[in-house]
């Protein structure tokens, strides 16, 4: 499907998560469980600024068959090569893309999540989610805080 000239960015791409912080280690559930039941790609886009001495930084795509991420497991294939401050990965910038058909629906797993792993340091990180090529538009806008016309 191709974006028609008239069309809204915001009317075909529905916002479906984001995080921007000074991360310390840990694990963050980057991206909440969401239906793909409308929706025929995705993507995650992770902005790495500055890490701390030793940092990694791990973002997998996850997949469930509900929103309470029943049954999770990650998505073959759509797990990102780690970043680590060691090879100089501040910086960097990386898109996670997924098609519906990349899915185990035939044992009902429709649900998206990403999941982010921060080890040994802190990292300036940045996580956008965005789900695109809709069946029905327009898809709803509740996930941006203002949209500039």
């Amino acid at each position: 499907m191709t974006q028609a000239y008239t069309h809204k960015f915001t009317e075909e791409y529905e916002m479906i998560g984001q995080m921007a912080d000074l991360a310390d280690p840990g694990v963050y559930p980057t991206v909440a469980y969401r239906s793909m039941a409308n929706h025929q790609r995705g993507v995650v886009i992770l902005i790495l600024g500055g890490m701390a001495q030793g940092a990694t930084v791990d973002l997998v795509l996850m997949q469930a068959q509900d929103a309470a991420g029943t049954g999770a497991k990650v998505i073959a294939g759509k797990a990102m090569t780690q970043l680590t401050q060691a090879a100089g990965d501040g910086g960097d910038i990386v898109a996670i893309e997924l098609r519906t058909e990349e899915l185990d629906v035939n044992n009902g797993f429709s649900f998206v999540g990403a999941i982010l792993t921060i080890g040994v340091g802190a990292v300036e990180i940045a996580v956008v989610a965005l789900m695109g090529a809709s069946n029905y538009m327009p898809v709803p806008t509740t996930g941006w805080t203002e949209i500039v016309d």
